[in-house]
């Protein structure tokens, strides 16, 4: 059995539908794993001279930890409670936990923490009363039952019990349902953020909606109150300041309570509104009340009045302040509330200065607080967000893992800290590289980006991004337009100043010509102007930036833009700089085919790779194909030409180098079987199948595939894991660093390829194996790691990488599956 939670019956109307994750309030994770940090002695060996130089680094910068691009030594542990993020994209995320709780808060832009404890004093409290003023039940709406020592709220009721309350998250939408089975009262709340695909207006709000409904099964009329708490600063908002205010506010449809502090020097309010509607009374918010008391003056005043004041209490300290807001509906005995009794709560937040000096006085996409205008919106949000899942949900021919798995780890477009800038023309004096094309983009859609991982603070690692970027293609295109743009700008971009790499203690310039960056830069420092943050490897070695950058283009061209003639002529100067630069300096023996240089130089960062290698190689093969189009596109035939005999001089070394007759050796030097050997081949055919089958043979593919299968994925953890990166011949795992991990967003990039070609159901199993891991047995849900071990281990949880589960939709649809047949044997998951 997979999970021990598949044996709860879960009430799928209630919870909006039978398709997502689903989970009890009592669900433990099956197994204990904690961040990777137990590498072999000839691993050790290896890194000795990189360690000692990482060290000197880290301890230079002990005191400033989110300076370090990468903390080895202080890893992010996951959270086995975590749930559906607040908020949408770009402009900060709260974290949910699945009992009930509200338990991360990720506000400063680009930024991540590690803590995710419960915070006592925000609640939603359930109130009940007899129809003559009997109080029936008052309770916390939440079954966490362990807080901080420190919080007390001694006199309010945490007594739910775990196994009365379910939850189903979807993205962006989750339901919990709260069961209080004395009183016969059901309380189904809804938690709303508007992610909505290509709807770049309401996809940045800072703000999440939260509904409640009432089912009264006794026979008796209730009175019900719903009241949602706040508090000010607390341990998860790192740099909150003493200062803080708060205030009521009224509009024509909304009221409600604004609550005023400062994080990191930033000025922060945070919003609770309550919509005016006929049949759902609203008393007077609460702008104090003491949230490290006892909690006694509100609990009492809501259990005996069922009605809040402004002032309930001063707190004792200037430290603390809390804020409540109070919505009140009648439910008759039998009955439930309807549409119109919904009693619905926004929480909305906005920093009003960013820190960045590129931006400093701009806000996020929307400035301002926001109008509360938007509870209005959200039965059309919803009818939007249905409309688009809809086709997916009723397509019967896919997995319910699947299902859930597409939609829910689109969560790090909200809690990956992506920011969404509105457009300062000051950055094209500051960024002298910035194009005219790239600030007209900006000034229309914004400047986005997001981090590779919570723990490694880069922004739009773009060897990554490869992967992910399926997932804003097909989502938010022109986001991904965005990032293409400004990546072509950064091609020729030069930043002499020399740094020390710990890899190799070379010292070698920040960012060299004519070679893409690895990343943005460390939003903790100044990302965009100072870019190339990550310094473990020299990445203008690199041999995978250059040719994905090529491969990103193309497709932007091809499939996002619809072959916008405009971006072609913008990007293909670049193009064809990467592509002579490939040739001129990683060709070492003029063949047509580059190698690599005996170092970690693609992004398997510390896995080695001598002379031509799989990986690299079969990206440059899609590169030069990809050459050959554009250049056709261009109308230089010539060109083309020249382009051509180099792919054909490329391929004729690559098989007769790597191809062993089963499948392409790892490199010149090791026949390892490694997982994501026809990377180049697999994004290549997510954009045009027949230039893809141009620079490999069919037949070479389906064999490469069948020996993956059998090897990585049959041969390893039982099949149940997905596919292990590097496998020997004789079904040992290899040893190299990295080989002996599970990418969970490669194997969706290799379960897609597998689908392309036609493989549906071990496309699926391979797929399957690191999702139901990740969200059915380890307590890795809503953070997604870049690796799994076969035991004990993960590493860098909160990963961008597995948005790729993207690309195998994309190959479904060019598949149409929906129109197919499809065996199933994984059966069906609904949890």
């Amino acid at each position: 059995m997979e999970n021990c939670i598949r044996e709860v019956e879960f009430d799928f109307d209630a919870l909006g539908g039978r398709f997502g994750w689903f989970a009890r309030a009592d669900n433990e994770a099956q197994e204990r794993r904690t961040p990777f940090d137990r590498p072999t002695l000839s691993q050790i060996l290896q890194l000795v001279p990189f360690v000692w130089r990482y060290t000197l680094f880290w301890i230079r910068n002990v005191f400033d930890r989110e300076r370090i691009f990468i903390d080895i030594f202080r890893p992010f542990h996951h959270y086995p409670y975590n749930a559906l993020p607040c908020g949408a994209i770009g402009s900060g995320s709260i974290g949910r936990d699945f009992r009930g709780a509200f338990c991360k808060f990720n506000l400063r832009p680009g930024l991540v923490q590690q803590h995710s404890e419960p915070i006592k004093a925000d609640q939603f409290i359930l109130t009940l009363m007899s129809a003559e003023g009997v109080l029936v039940r008052q309770t916390v709406l939440s079954a966490v039952t362990s807080f901080a020592a420190s919080d007390d709220l001694s006199s309010w009721d945490f007594s739910l019990s775990p196994k009365d309350v379910t939850y189903r998250a979807l993205y962006p939408r989750a339901w919990t349902k709260f069961e209080l089975p004395e009183e016969k009262v059901v309380v189904l709340m809804r938690q709303i953020s508007p992610v909505l695909p290509r709807d770049y207006k309401n996809a940045s709000l800072p703000c999440t909606l939260f509904t409640f409904r009432v089912l009264n099964n006794s026979e008796r009329a209730l009175n019900v109150s719903i009241t949602f708490t706040f508090r000010n600063e607390n341990k998860l908002m790192k740099g909150t300041t003493k200062e803080c205010s708060s205030d009521l506010f009224r509009t024509k449809k909304a009221e409600g309570v604004l609550l005023h502090q400062s994080v990191s020097g930033m000025p922060c309010t945070f919003a609770l509104g309550a919509l005016c509607r006929p049949n759902v009374q609203m008393s007077s918010g609460t702008r104090s009340f003491d949230p490290s008391g006892d909690g006694f003056a509100l609990w009492n005043l809501m259990a005996t009045e069922r009605k809040l004041i402004e002032i309930v209490e001063e707190p004792k300290n200037n430290r603390s302040l809390g804020v409540a807001l109070a919505l009140h509906a009648k439910v008759a005995a039998g009955s439930a509330t309807d549409n119109e009794e919904e009693m619905a709560f926004a929480l909305v937040w906005h920093m009003f200065g960013l820190l960045f000096t590129l931006a400093a006085e701009n806000a996020l996409f929307k400035n301002g607080i926001l109008n509360f205008l938007m509870l209005p919106s959200r039965a059309k949000w919803e009818a939007e967000i249905e409309k688009w899942q809809r086709p997916i949900m009723e397509d019967q021919a896919l997995p319910d893992w699947f299902k859930s798995a597409l939609f829910n780890e689109l969560y790090f477009l909200t809690d990956g800290g992506s920011v969404w800038f509105c457009y300062d023309p000051q950055w094209r004096q500051q960024e002298p590289q910035l194009s005219e094309y790239s600030a007209r983009q900006f000034s229309r859609f914004g400047r986005f980006a997001y981090l590779e991982s919570w723990e490694y603070r880069m922004f739009n690692t773009y060897d990554v991004h490869f992967y992910a970027s399926f997932a804003l293609g097909q989502l938010f295109p022109q986001l991904e337009h965005s990032i293409q743009a400004e990546f072509n700008d950064q091609v020729e971009h030069f930043n002499p100043k020399s740094v020390k790499y710990h890899m190799s203690g070379i010292c070698s310039p920040v960012k060299a010509r004519n070679r893409v960056p690895h990343d943005l830069g460390n939003p903790a420092e100044e990302p965009w102007l100072k870019t190339n943050a990550y310094r473990m490897h020299d990445t203008s070695e690199w041999k995978d930036l250059n040719l994905k950058f090529v491969l990103c283009a193309y497709r932007t061209f091809c499939s996002v833009l619809g072959r916008d003639r405009q971006f072609l002529s913008q990007v293909w100067p670049q193009v064809q700089i990467v592509v002579n630069e490939g040739l001129e300096h990683w060709d070492t023996d003029c063949d047509g085919m580059i190698e690599n240089f005996g170092t970690a130089d693609q992004t398997y960062d510390a896995w080695k790779m001598r002379g031509v290698s799989a990986y690299c190689g079969s990206l440059w093969l899609a590169a030069l194909r990809v050459a050959v189009a554009m250049a056709e596109e261009m109308e230089l035939p010539k060109l083309a030409e020249d382009y051509r005999a180099i792919l054909e001089r490329a391929k004729e070394v690559f098989m007769s180098k790597l191809w062993n007759g089963r499948y392409f050796n790892f490199d010149e030097c090791s026949d390892e079987i490694m997982a994501d050997q026809l990377c180049g081949y697999w994004f290549l055919h997510s954009i045009d199948p027949k230039m893809a089958d141009q620079i490999l043979p069919t037949a070479y593919v389906d064999s490469t595939l069948d020996t993956i299968f059998e090897f990585n994925v049959d041969k390893f953890s039982g099949g149940t894991l997905g596919a292990v990166n590097g496998m020997c011949r004789n079904g040992k795992v290899a040893s190299s660093l990295q080989a002996d991990e599970v990418w969970v967003g490669t194997n969706y990039a290799l379960a897609s390829l597998f689908i392309q070609r036609g493989h549906f159901s071990r496309g699926f199993k391979i797929a399957r194996g690191p999702f139901v891991a990740c969200y059915h047995r380890l307590g890795l849900q809503f953070q997604t790691p870049e690796a799994l071990y076969q035991h004990r281990f993960y590493r860098a949880i909160g990963y961008m990488r597995p948005l790729s589960i993207w690309a195998i939709y994309c190959a479904l649809r060019t598949a149409k599956l929906g129109q197919r047949e499809m065996d199933n044997p994984n059966g069906r998951l609904t949890n």
